[in-house]
């Protein structure tokens, strides 16, 4: 008994290095493949002309700043959107081309499982992505580089990463509880919607509500850095805000930054643009992470409005977090984790239907998700009651809730800020895009692989 259970414990690793063996060899296949059609090489001769013709093309508000929105924001992007697509069809082509022709019959005599098939071919995808995805934002950050020093940017934008921490506020979740419940005590609730319907509409609103803060009002947030300042480095208040334009030259205020018994104060007088950042030196808290923010609107109130403000927004405190570098590789960790994703659904397609079919579907689904988050929003409550309008909506929210891990980032934005890329939404992109979801489909894909094989 001893030796059968070693020989036991000592074949497990063998078979998983053969299976290993067997998907790497796949994906060096799947990889030489895309070689040898130049569709690779095709791409990314469009790619390069996305990445170096665009920025000329496009016109931009003449500034240092506007140029270099323009050149991440809109060059990244239309590339980054090229690269869904062409990832897309791809998978879709992979398995249904071989399937078609019968070609897939010959590698169904090899001691090779669906799940290697599969495995290998999504690893091909996912590495080609990777290297294109790189190639765009080394050129795109290349490119930067070189047109601030000829064009003496320098002084005037510089390339950051800071961290923004948002005031301590209930979440959106206890919010509109409380919000429902303060509703249903007053007997205010609206008439002909269910509870559901009432919480969905409160929590769209929950992110997007502003608050008002009249002449000769103050109001208070409080926040938590997530880690102690340093010796040198500066903490800087952002607020942003909207008011009538005619009237903003006659708002005036105090903003008031205070840790423990230190305490900041900086009188506002200039609010022309609707954002007012300024920094203060971090010796003048020492090594403190924990704040209270305060604006004290001091206006006149026959000559100034009121300041609307959404508080889960609008008002943050930002601190040094990193390099510009880093930020940037942050950005792109999550957008080749979206390509993973649309992988492993084109994959999964192709080995259900026929390539055209399985390209329409991929579109169609596609649309339905750009759109799909659009006709959530701008959804009334009278639109809901048109029973002609249900079935799209019930289509719109579901294809909403599956795919809002793939769509509820814009790193790119936050790039552009000069905002650190949230840690936290990086490991739920990795997660749910590169493992949980693509596991999913490589189950479902799997087993439709394994019975169209058997059925060939």
């Amino acid at each position: 008994m001893p030796r059968i259970q070693k020989t036991f414990v000592s074949s497990v690793p063998l078979c998983e290095l053969k299976s290993m063996r067997r998907v790497l060899g796949i994906t060096l296949l799947a990889i030489r493949a895309s070689l040898r059609t130049k569709a690779v090489v095709a791409l990314f001769a469009l790619l390069a002309v996305c990445v170096l013709l665009l920025p000329s093309v496009i016109k931009s508000d003449g500034t240092a700043e506007g140029s270099c929105r323009i050149l991440l924001m809109y060059t990244v992007g239309f590339s980054f959107g090229i690269l869904c697509l062409s990832t897309l069809w791809a998978a879709c082509a992979l398995f249904a081309a071989e399937i078609d022709s019968l070609r897939i019959q010959l590698s169904a005599v090899k001691p090779v499982r669906a799940a290697e098939f599969w495995l290998g071919k999504w690893l091909a995808l996912l590495l080609l992505n990777a290297f294109l995805l790189a190639a765009v934002y080394g050129g795109v950050y290349a490119q930067l580089r070189w047109q601030m020093r000829a064009n003496g940017w320098g002084e005037q934008i510089a390339l950051t990463s800071r961290t923004v921490a948002r005031p301590i506020l209930p979440s959106v979740a206890q919010e509109v509880r409380e919000t429902y419940a303060l509703l249903k005590a007053r007997d205010n609730l609206p008439e002909g919607m269910s509870e559901r319907a009432i919480l969905r509409a409160l929590a769209q609103n929950a992110q997007e509500r502003y608050d008002l803060i009249n002449p000769g009002e103050e109001k208070h947030w409080r926040f938590t850095l997530a880690r102690p300042l340093r010796t040198g480095e500066a903490i800087t208040v952002r607020i942003r805000f909207d008011t009538e334009f005619s009237t903003r030259t006659a708002v005036q205020g105090f903003c008031r930054l205070s840790s423990g018994d230190r305490a900041v104060e900086v009188p506002l007088d200039d609010f022309s643009l609707n954002e007012i950042e300024f920094e203060i030196a971090a010796e003048a808290f020492g090594a403190a992470d924990a704040f209270t923010l305060s604006f004290r609107h001091t206006g006149d109130p026959q000559e100034s409005s009121a300041l609307m403000l959404r508080f889960r927004q609008d008002v943050a405190l930002l601190t040094a977090g990193g390099t510009f570098e880093a930020n940037l590789a942050r950005s792109a960790l999550i957008q080749w984790s979206v390509l993973a994703l649309l992988a492993a659904f084109g994959l999964t397609l192709s080995t259900g239907f026929s390539m055209p079919v399985a390209m329409f579907t991929a579109t169609v689904l596609l649309v339905l998700t750009i759109v799909g988050q659009s006709v959530v929003e701008g959804t009334s409550h009278e639109d809901e009651q048109e029973w002609s309008n249900r079935p799209g909506i019930w289509v719109s929210r579901g294809v909403t809730t599956l795919t809002q891990h793939a769509t509820q980032n814009a790193p790119l934005e936050s790039v552009i800020r000069g905002e650190r890329v949230d840690a936290k939404a990086l490991r739920a992109a990795l997660l749910w895009n590169v493992l949980l979801t693509p596991a999913l489909f490589a189950l479902l894909g799997t087993h439709i692989l394994r019975r169209r094989e058997l059925a060939g």
